[in-house]
């Protein structure tokens, strides 16, 4: 896992754990306030039955008058609600408000210094006039009671919608802190856990802190704030080279700057100069790295400007650029080497070596210049040689590599596409791609030529491989050239037993203006149980007349609607599913191209889209890679 999702990694599960923690510390809580809860309840329930017991034992309405007719009585009581104190209960008393306002005891159930009949209560909480009035039960708060009292239930003994007294159990003090301390091992330890998973945190946010400061001071130039040439290396292990072009610049004969105006003012110019780069290219979310003491290798994303046009742009304004030392005005001389990254790069090593022979190059016919080194325009000058074409035929340096399709569902392997590389002469580890040679040689015997290597090594994997299907490509200028389709038909008849294992794709760069003659040739490819396959259905001119007049077995959806999943999901989601409702209904295979990433891949299996081929599936390799 790299760093940066490690570090986010280990901080989502850290702040997991802390919200578990607090969580668990909320449950303890309502756990304890629930066990109060049920004890009130209980309470409520023992006074309720007191207060009966107590309205059965005087016989009269006037719960007072009886009282004082009778002592004896008063004394039976007070003994009676003594027995019903428990350890949770401190105090059990029946009061009765008078004329004047007053609450007077009638009964007092304490086994030491109980309170005289008639003596006066005086109440701190206002709740005793509320459960007179509303004649229900309230709580009295222990800061609202007396001392060593946790709380008080205040119980009406009503008749006739009258509140006869007040019935008051006090809950001792001792027995609310025994409910606190229920659940405090439990809560000791949830708590002693938060403080180490607090702890943790911090540390932990304080080594990434630690970390990333240590990081910055590798990656980032102190002098110049540029990135460093470690940062370069990091930066293309997450990103593809391909995505960028690239600018190598270096200040000519710097050393004298440093020895003329000392190392100080070197510096404030490399600073400067520095900034006067950014100012041009950070707008285009360039990076700027120092590779050296004055060379400087610039990255920038291809979708923002041709490298061309930021690369003079970038070059006229550092030439034109002046710094002020003391009281001098300098100017800087700078060689500068710009190139194109083609696609499918890989290394940017290969990139900084071109840019830097460019560079030299250009330092060694008098500095002071820019060289734009277009790498596809300098392969297409040597690999679009009819020469070094023909030669290559006729020495064979041809290579068909293989790129698996895969049943999306399945996720296996069920056919292979050729697809076809000349091999460079001077590096054989080098393949050449069609882009830059099919065009030179399309209509000629050197065509024709190639086509007859293919399909020569396309028949022999078949034979060599009992258990596979290829598809090779073909242009509709194919089925058109007459020594073309003899070759393709000849091919088909002597190898009749293995043709219904290949697959012709059909490569669209023209309208179809014949479709009887093209129906035709189809029929004399699927003659020995070769199939059809519609190349980029969905773009150009590969649409829906197809379908209709043409007899094909397989639609290949194009690359680029597949790409637009990154752009407009939804939208091309639609597009995707009806394609595949077509294909379902006329019955052909449907293959989705440019599978470039498991995002993609997974979009595929939800439209049911029954086969799939890219790069995140398998690249282009010999097929022995593939068959270990």
């Amino acid at each position: 896992m790299k760093q940066q999702y490690l570090n986010r990694f280990i901080f989502f599960v850290m702040a997991l754990l802390v919200v578990f923690a607090v969580y668990l510390q909320y449950m303890i809580t309502e756990s304890t306030n629930r066990l109060k809860n049920e004890e009130v309840k209980k309470s409520e329930q023992y006074a309720q039955k007191i207060a009966n017991y107590l309205q059965s034992k005087i016989p009269t309405d006037d719960i007072e008058a009886a009282l004082v007719k009778n002592p004896k009585l008063r004394q039976e009581l007070n003994v009676v609600l003594q027995t019903f104190l428990t350890k949770q209960y401190r105090y059990i008393f029946l009061l009765k408000k008078d004329t004047q306002g007053h609450y007077r005891f009638l009964l007092d159930g304490s086994k030491e210094d109980p309170e005289a009949f008639n003596a006066i209560f005086f109440p701190k909480s206002d709740l005793f006039e509320k459960v007179c009035k509303s004649h229900k039960m309230q709580i009295v708060k222990q800061h609202e009671g007396v001392k060593k009292i946790w709380l008080s239930l205040v119980y009406p003994v009503v008749k006739d919608n009258h509140t006869e007294a007040l019935l008051v159990l006090d809950l001792s003090e001792s027995y609310g802190k025994y409910l606190n301390t229920v659940n405090s091992p439990l809560m000791h330890v949830v708590e002693m856990m938060q403080i180490f998973l607090f702890g943790s945190l911090f540390l932990l946010a304080f080594i990434v802190y630690r970390y990333n400061k240590f990081r910055k001071s590798i990656l980032v130039d102190r002098l110049t704030g540029a990135y460093t040439k470690l940062y370069l290396e990091e930066f293309f292990n997450r990103h593809k080279v391909d995505r960028y072009d690239a600018v190598l610049l270096d200040i000519d004969e710097f050393k004298q700057i440093n020895t003329k105006y000392g190392y100080r003012s070197g510096d404030h110019i490399l600073k400067e100069f520095v900034e006067t780069i950014c100012d041009v290219v950070s707008p285009l979310k360039a990076k700027v790295i120092r590779t050296s003491g004055a060379e400087f290798f610039i990255v920038l994303p291809k979708d923002k400007i041709e490298i061309e046009t930021v690369s003079r742009k970038l070059f006229e304004t550092l030439k034109e650029k002046r710094y002020l030392i003391g009281n001098e005005v300098a100017s800087l001389s700078v060689s500068m080497s710009a190139i194109e990254i083609p696609d499918e790069t890989a290394s940017i090593q290969n990139i900084v070596r071109l840019l830097d022979e460019k560079l030299l190059e250009i330092k060694s016919k008098g500095k002071n210049s820019l060289g734009i080194l277009g790498l596809r325009h300098l392969n297409e000058i040597q690999y679009g040689n009819m020469d070094y074409i023909k030669e290559a035929l006729e020495e064979e340096r041809l290579l068909c590599l293989y790129q698996p399709i895969f049943h999306t569902e399945k996720k296996e392997i069920v056919k292979y596409e050729a697809l076809v590389r000349l091999i460079d002469k001077d590096d054989p580890e080098k393949l050449i791609s069609p882009y830059h040679f099919m065009k030179v040689i399309k209509g000629t015997s050197q065509y024709i030529k190639m086509s007859k290597l293919v399909l020569k090594e396309v028949f022999h994997t078949l034979q060599i491989y009992p258990d596979i299907e290829l598809s090779v490509n073909l242009d509709l200028d194919d089925l058109y050239n007459n020594d073309m389709m003899t070759l393709i038909r000849e091919n088909l008849y002597d190898h009749r037993e293995i043709a219904n294992r290949l697959t012709f794709e059909i490569l669209e760069e023209k309208e179809i203006y014949d479709y009887d003659k093209v129906s035709l040739i189809f029929q004399q490819l699927k003659a020995h149980g070769s199939k059809i396959a519609i190349d980029d259905f969905g773009s150009g001119y590969a649409n829906y007349s197809y379908l209709i007049q043409l007899d094909i077995d397989i639609l290949k959806i194009d690359g680029s609607l597949i790409r637009e999943l990154g752009t407009e999901p939804v939208r091309t989601k639609i597009v995707l599913a009806s394609i595949q409702e077509i294909a379902t209904t006329f019955n052909y295979e449907l293959v989705a191209e440019f599978v470039s990433s498991k995002e993609i891949y997974e979009a595929m299996r939800e439209l049911g889209i029954e086969y799939s081929q890219g790069f995140y599936l398998g690249e282009p390799k010999p097929i022995e890679e593939y068959r270990h």
